[in-house]
């Protein structure tokens, strides 16, 4: 059972209640809702947004750039070497965007309906980098398509392992659309942190959904996953002040065969609209899972809920249907 917090045993048995009651069992629909915003979280208006932006225009097997920061290689691989603003358009078949900046600063690729394929590895791959955004235009879809087998330049590699794959801190952003086919392994990976601002995310995964290593911060948008392994997690398990999770606002779903959602450290629902769907266990923590805001529904097979501590405010609102909980 979960060591809930309290200053006395009468405290706890009161605490202990409060939860399973406010742990409803009860089947919820899902949700959908819209986060917009404007300023830092990237959904400056779109010409200002393409005036400062050095464009990238995707054509077939190739495309065309006029600044000397960007390769494009035979092979199709598009290689941006410095940091700045790109506008990436067009269509690029079974090749990538391959960014190694040699320079500080924040490297922000803005998607403009752009649709890349790349049979033998990652779509986008943000080797180095001070810090990476990726930037959803306004009004357009974008989407990511990476093949079931990945081809290394060293046999003993694993990784890239996702569509979108990021070695560095990573933001998303914007008021458009991002398509994830991860058919190969995961989605969505960052090495590093992993924040999602805003913009609509559909993630289909033949493993995980949405990875952030140090963190996954959720902040707005509407966000969908369906993944055969895990759908949102956070994985570092070698720093107690990492590896967590937090959902700010926005609309997430998730439909996953195993654990919906799971970090470390911590777990915490501060807000927006979360439903999560499971074969397997539906929130999953090492140490604490908080529900501090929101509205959170859980339909599981399995446990809905496995952590050391739950805490649990009446801001959020839980509903559960399968077991209660794991711990």
């Amino acid at each position: 059972m979960p060591r809930l917090r309290g200053s006395n045993q009468t405290d706890m048995k009161k605490t202990l209640a409060l939860l399973l009651a406010a742990l409803t069992v009860a089947a919820s629909a899902l949700f959908s809702s819209c986060s917009t915003g404007t300023g830092d979280d990237g959904t400056t208006a779109g010409a200002a947004l393409e005036k400062k932006s050095t464009e990238i225009v995707l054509n077939g097997s190739t495309a065309t750039c006029d600044s000397s920061s960007v390769y494009i290689g035979e092979d199709g691989k598009i290689t941006v070497s410095s940091a700045g603003t790109y506008l990436v358009t067009g269509t690029l078949d079974n090749g990538s965007i391959y960014v190694d900046c040699v320079d500080a600063g924040v490297i922000t690729l803005v998607l403009k309906d752009a649709h890349i394929t790349n049979d033998d590895g990652a779509c986008i791959h943000i080797k180095k980098a001070q810090d990476a955004v990726v930037t959803l235009y306004e009004g357009t879809t974008n989407t990511l398509t990476d093949g079931s087998v990945y081809k290394f330049d060293n046999p003993e590699d694993t990784e890239p392992d996702a569509a979108l794959y990021s070695k560095e801190d990573l933001t998303i952003n914007g008021t458009g659309t991002l398509v994830v086919d991860g058919n190969y392994s995961n989605g969505i990976v960052s090495k590093d942190g992993l924040k999602i601002e805003s913009g609509t995310i559909q993630v289909d995964a033949a493993r995980h959904g949405i990875k952030g290593k140090d963190y996954l911060v959720i902040n707005g948008g509407t966000i969908t996953v369906n993944s055969l392994r895990d759908g949102i997690k956070s994985t570092n398990y070698d720093n107690e002040t990492v590896g967590y999770i937090q959902i700010n606002g926005g609309t997430v779903n998730v439909m996953c065969e195993d654990e919906a959602v799971q970090a470390v450290t911590s777990i915490s629902f501060n807000g927006g609209q979360v439903s999560l769907g499971s074969t397997n266990n539906g929130v999953k923590c090492d140490g604490t899972i908080n529900f501090n805001g929101g509205t959170v529904s859980i339909d599981v097979e399995d446990n809905a809920l496995n952590a050391f501590v739950i805490n649990k405010k009446e801001a959020c609102t839980v509903t559960i249907s399968g077991a209660p909980y794991n711990g």
